[in-house]
């Protein structure tokens, strides 16, 4: 009940914050024409859109497995990622074809104080979302709102190079406002891959980093009559790895005690943070079947 409250907090946060800024940006860039204000504008169109969809991937990620989705459905929050990062990279288009096209035509113009205005409250604004999403991405351990809530950090960086272009158009420097508006263009990208970055691995079950396997052998093979460890093969779920691997116990043991020692090894690997849903084959401390011969 409490994962759902958080999420259902983040869902407000994410969607009305967004409606509110979005109509702000919008209204106002285009009543005096700031391509930089409405470029923010636009991108918070898709972040409404984002919030939506990360909403959708917290849920779906959520549901416990079923018949048809044995390992569960975990990579809800990868594919709602990334399709948080496509959207990123399509506002980036349409913003820096609008810029391009003022910088094109040269044509200078003015800008009223109400620019200045939306964009320290769109600063605000952002800054409140990001810490608030993050916050409730990072208990939650979901990555679809971690990458939400980086999508906002640099959306309060644009506003700041909004509030910039209009002190630019202020001081007769006009083509300031489309320049910056080039500049948020590449602020988007980069975070845009950041997301990406973080989520196409897991998506495509990258393995952990060696010193997650270290950790498992020298847990494993701190049990005793367990004399080797390999064919570990971990992948990431929501911040944990599982998957499984083999152990070499003693051919003199009965099965039931060897099924007994890899309860133990599987209970200490779970009690770690790092490790959960972990299966373990037996297989007896044979010569044939020893990686690393003693």
């Amino acid at each position: 009940m409490a994962r759902v409250g958080l999420a259902a907090t983040a869902n407000i946060l994410s969607i009305g914050g967004n409606i509110i800024l979005m109509t702000l940006k919008l209204v106002i860039g285009t009543i005096f024409g700031s391509i930089s204000l409405i470029a923010d504008g636009f991108d918070s169109v898709l972040d409404l859109v984002s919030a939506s969809i990360a909403g959708v991937g917290e849920r779906r990620s959520r549901k416990p497995a079923d018949q048809d989705h044995p390992f569960g459905h975990y990579k809800f929050q990868m594919i709602s990622s990334l399709v948080i990062a496509s959207t990123m990279f399509l506002s980036s288009y349409f913003i820096a074809e609008n810029a391009i096209k003022k910088l094109v035509e040269g044509i200078p113009y003015d800008l009223e104080i109400f620019v200045l205005v939306a964009a320290t409250i769109s600063f605000v604004g952002k800054i409140l979302l990001y810490i608030g999403v993050m916050t409730i991405g990072k208990k939650l351990n979901s990555a679809v709102y971690i990458a939400n809530a980086k999508n906002y950090r640099t959306d309060a960086i644009s506003s700041v190079f909004v509030g910039f272009a209009y002190l630019g158009v202020k001081y007769n420097v006009w083509w300031l406002d489309p320049a910056f508006a080039l500049v948020i263009v590449c602020l988007i990208l980069y975070t845009g891959y950041e997301i990406t970055k973080s989520s196409l691995p897991e998506l495509l079950d990258k393995g952990p980093p060696q010193e997650i396997i270290d950790k498992l052998k020298e847990k494993a093979l701190s049990f005793e009559h367990v004399e080797e460890v390999h064919v570990i093969r971990l992948r990431s779920v929501l911040g944990s790895y599982t998957g499984d691997f083999h152990i070499l116990v003693n051919p003199k043991l009965s099965i039931i005690a060897a099924h007994k020692i890899s309860e133990k090894v599987k209970a200490e690997l779970e009690q770690d943070t790092d490790f959960k849903d972990l299966i373990i084959h037996i297989e007896p401390a044979l010569p044939e079947e020893l990686l690393e011969p003693k």
